[in-house]
């Protein structure tokens, strides 16, 4: 069993198809690329707060590019995760936008334009659970 989630490599799995692989849990930072998803291609490097919150179970939480927040609940001993996240309106409408590195500045820009033009709310609630595997 995994004694935290951070410093760890990952595939990391959701009931809807996504796959993140690599998926890196660093000391504050995530840094993934979806391999298969809406976004698929979509490579970030994520600032995160981390707690924990019992023996076992950790959580992280970030604010992305998009306006997308994003909770995953890691529990370490099933190797399970719960996510929470609420994304924009403009972006669960489309998700292809979303493929793209956020360490390039076109793409940063791109999205700028897009939280600029389009609705953000209603928020799109992603509430499920999933799976990772240490690689």
């Amino acid at each position: 069993m995994l004694n935290t989630i951070l410093g760890a490599r990952l595939s990391w799995h959701f009931a809807n198809g996504w796959i993140f692989e690599p998926a890196i849990v660093g000391p504050d930072i995530v840094d993934y690329t979806l391999k298969e998803g809406p976004h698929a291609g979509r490579h970030a490097i994520q600032h995160f707060y981390y707690q924990r919150v019992a023996p076992g179970v950790e959580t992280t939480v970030w604010y992305e590019e998009s306006g997308a927040l994003v909770h995953i609940t890691w529990y370490l001993e099933t190797q399970t995760v719960h996510r929470f996240a609420a994304l924009p309106a403009w972006l669960a409408e489309d998700m292809t936008v979303y493929k793209g590195d956020n360490q390039d500045p076109a793409f940063i820009e791109k999205i700028k334009k897009l939280i600029s033009q389009r609705q953000d709310y209603p928020r799109h609630i992603l509430n499920d659970e999933g799976y990772f595997k240490v690689i």
